[in-house]
């Protein structure tokens, strides 16, 4: 007996309007990561620490803060650090009181409170993932990232997620691809992986074969890296270009 389908095609995929010059159209499957990808984190985070200094203000003077803020995206690294070490910098350097794991713990249960959604790519979400597969692939803890989501109003549009506190490995690990691929039961030539980080969702994607879509955010793509297969400054508040992408690819 073979593999039990998770996504069958559908009617559409079989009518000549679905097929290119070269075969079926692609993709038959879109990965999404989650931060800065299909949630704003950079602007949630910006929101948290504004009423996080506000919390403190002998620590954090207002003429100042804006100049703080700086200093504490510079330790996260647009997510990308390690939380401990994240969490221990900025409790050494701004002394509220609260030692890292305290700040760990507020940070990550108040984080997607400060998520604002993008009705316009909610509603074109909730389309697209009628006509084909739409899967997260996240690195951090499922039940945050799912509230971002939920915050969104992109998590019924996308229930279907493969995060890293779940599967037990991290993106760039070939195995979170691997789950959410078998899951969709597509070839991976199928498959687009939208994502911002260029090692973890780039390049981790692109070994697994898929093809691949950078959200750059203004960036200008590592010069050491093999570039992704397209790229788009942002997708909340511009979701049209992945539209024009989707569009290109047949």
């Amino acid at each position: 007996m073979g593999r039990k389908r998770h996504y069958e095609d559908k009617k559409w995929m079989n009518k000549p309007k679905a097929f290119g010059k070269y075969g079926p159209v692609r993709p038959k499957a879109l990965f999404f990561d989650v931060d800065d990808t299909l949630v704003d984190r950079e602007a949630a985070f910006g929101r948290y620490f504004e009423r996080f200094m506000a919390r403190f203000p002998e620590v954090f003077p207002e003429h100042r803060r804006a100049e703080d803020l700086v200093t504490l995206r510079t330790f996260d690294e647009r997510g990308g650090r390690d939380r401990e070490a994240f969490c221990s910098d900025v409790t050494k350097t701004f002394e509220t009181g609260l030692d890292a794991k305290a700040l760990w713990a507020d940070f990550q249960l108040n984080l997607a409170d400060f998520v604002v959604g993008d009705p316009k790519l909610a509603v074109w979400l909730r389309e697209l993932s009628k006509r084909q597969p739409v899967v997260v692939v996240s690195n951090g803890f499922s039940g945050t990232q799912r509230r971002k989501l939920l915050h969104a109003d992109l998590y019924h549009s996308v229930p279907e997620g493969f995060y890293s506190s779940e599967v037990g490995v991290e993106k760039p690990d070939p195995a979170i691809f691997k789950a959410a691929l078998a899951h969709v039961n597509r070839e991976p030539s199928e498959v687009l992986h939208i994502g911002d980080d260029p090692v973890r969702d780039i390049v981790g994607a692109t070994r697994m074969g898929f093809a691949t879509c950078w959200v750059s955010h203004g960036r200008e793509w590592p010069a050491a890296l093999a570039p992704p297969t397209f790229t788009v400054e942002r997708i909340t508040s511009r979701h049209e270009a992945l539209v024009e992408v989707l569009s290109q690819w047949t």
